[in-house]
């Protein structure tokens, strides 16, 4: 039995990610400092899955040192959530720069297998934007801001600093660093501030407003999100990896699929996207593909509905 250090492991992935590892056998001391809404119901599901829950403010020193010595690490840890960039801008800075060199400190030179980060691709969403770079979007695309001033980047320019952190850990430090960049994981219990559920819950009161409507993301399901999350531990050390679906649709599609397997009907209303949000966003899962089977990913519609089920929405079985 194996012992892994899950930290953000009350937030959306974290939960599933520890879940999955206590379903192996392995032991987990999951962390987290409980900053959203959701963290109660999500400490609830660690423990009942069987992890070793510590409440831990990973932007202090003295308790990043007292953390245990385990046999990997899964840093998921950071203040994520679209509302949150511009309303806490400062906030998602600090929880989602500092724990990175306070861990990365503390777990070098102990013999780890892994030093798994999660990167976003927010970090290259400024390049992609400005330069027009090739969709798909491969892991060699150069990482930028457009504006410092611009309160979006507090969270996309914390994902750059971390992969930078991980590598310097890696050259200076010998911490076998690895990256995942994540693109739009969803599924079951990920909280409010995101574009599926957001939709949802106006939704569910009969308004169906949208924002950014001709804008592109990929979603890829939490339970192929968490399969890819260990293959790229166990087989990229020393590698960016992205971490994300091959199909691209416009969040119009996004909110037909939803209103569908809701079984909603209406007109959506457009609104423009939030400043600085890019046009288009999907990865080159190549490497990805290398590792794990893309082909085999939930497809939207199906994830979707296992979505609506969780929040006691979904449609009678013969209605799809």
């Amino acid at each position: 039995m194996a012992t892994y250090l899950v930290t953000g492991a009350a937030g959306f992935i974290g939960q599933h990610l520890t879940a999955a590892l206590t379903a192996r056998g392995e032991r987990v001391h999951a962390v987290d400092v409980e900053l959203h809404e959701e963290a109660g119901a999500q400490v609830r599901r660690l423990r009942e899955a069987g992890a070793d829950y510590h409440r831990v403010d990973l932007t202090d020193p003295a308790r990043v040192a007292e953390l245990p010595d385990v046999d990997g690490v899964f840093h998921l840890a950071a203040l994520n959530g679209t509302q949150n960039f511009y309303s806490s801008p400062w906030q998602t800075v600090k929880h989602s720069t500092l724990p990175t060199l306070l861990l990365l400190e503390r777990y070098a030179g102990t013999g780890l297998e892994f030093f798994f980060y999660a990167g976003s691709s927010e970090s290259y969403a400024s390049v992609v934007s400005q330069f027009d770079w090739e969709i798909p979007t491969g892991e060699d695309v150069p990482l930028g801001i457009s504006d410092p001033r611009e309160l979006r980047w507090s969270y996309g320019a914390s994902k750059l600093h971390g992969e930078v952190a991980m590598f310097a850990a890696a050259a200076e430090l010998g911490v076998p660093a690895v990256v995942g960049r994540f693109h739009n994981a969803y599924g079951p219990h990920m909280g409010t501030k995101h574009v599926i559920p957001d939709f949802i819950a106006r939704g569910r009161e009969g308004t169906f407003s949208l924002y950014g409507s001709r804008q592109t993301r990929s979603f890829i399901y939490i339970d192929d999100a968490v399969r890819a999350v260990l293959a790229v531990a166990a087989g990229g050390v020393g590698e960016v990896i992205n971490i994300g679906s091959p199909t691209e649709v416009t969040m119009l599609e996004l909110a037909e699929v939803i209103m569908a397997e809701a079984g909603w009907s209406g007109e959506i209303t457009e609104y423009p996207a939030p400043s600085s949000s890019v046009q288009r966003r999907s990865p080159d899962v190549t490497r990805l593909g290398e590792l794990i089977d893309v082909s085999a990913f939930v497809p939207l519609e199906a994830g979707v509905r296992e979505v609506l089920r969780s929040l006691g929405l979904a449609r009678a079985a013969g209605d799809h």
